[in-house]
């Protein structure tokens, strides 16, 4: 038993240390400056609807509230000598999805888009995905091998 115990421990020591940072409800930002419009989306681009939108100034006082239309979208004029806003939306329909961001007025980023957690592009998590899948099945078939060889070798 205590030699099975070990093989196990490693491997759910490598399985927890190797996980990253996992966001299930994760809800995307993004926003143009002008009228600041902002759209709020899911993970897989579909609008977060009728969500409510609390936006704070610099000093992390309220300065505005309201709800995204059907598009996912909101927009607010920028107060004159405010540079920075907190954006924060809150889905209605699903619950627990929550999305924040910071708008900077005065950064050189523009429209840039923020989100709630950092996402890697699709084709790292393809890469990503099929790496696991290979480790996973190089992991089973060390396992097997030195179970066969401990069967053949020790009876």
């Amino acid at each position: 038993m205590k030699r099975r115990l070990i093989p196990i421990l490693l491997v759910l020591l490598l399985l927890l240390s190797s996980a990253g940072s996992v966001s299930g409800h994760r809800l995307h930002i993004h926003h143009q400056i002008g009228a600041i419009d902002i759209k709020a989306y899911y993970g897989g681009g579909t609008p977060c609807q009728d969500a409510n939108v609390t936006i704070y100034d610099d000093q992390g006082n309220l300065y505005l509230v309201g709800a995204t239309d059907e598009a996912g979208e909101f927009s607010f004029p920028p107060k004159i000598g405010l540079d920075e806003y907190t954006v924060v939306v809150e889905s209605t329909h699903m619950v627990g999805h929550r999305g924040e961001t910071t708008i900077n007025m005065s950064s050189s980023s523009g429209g840039a888009s923020g989100s709630s957690g950092e996402e890697m592009p699709l084709y790292l998590r393809i890469v990503a995905g099929l790496g696991y899948l290979l480790a996973r099945g190089g992991a089973a078939a060390a396992y097997s091998g030195w179970k066969m060889k401990k069967k053949y070798e020790g009876g």
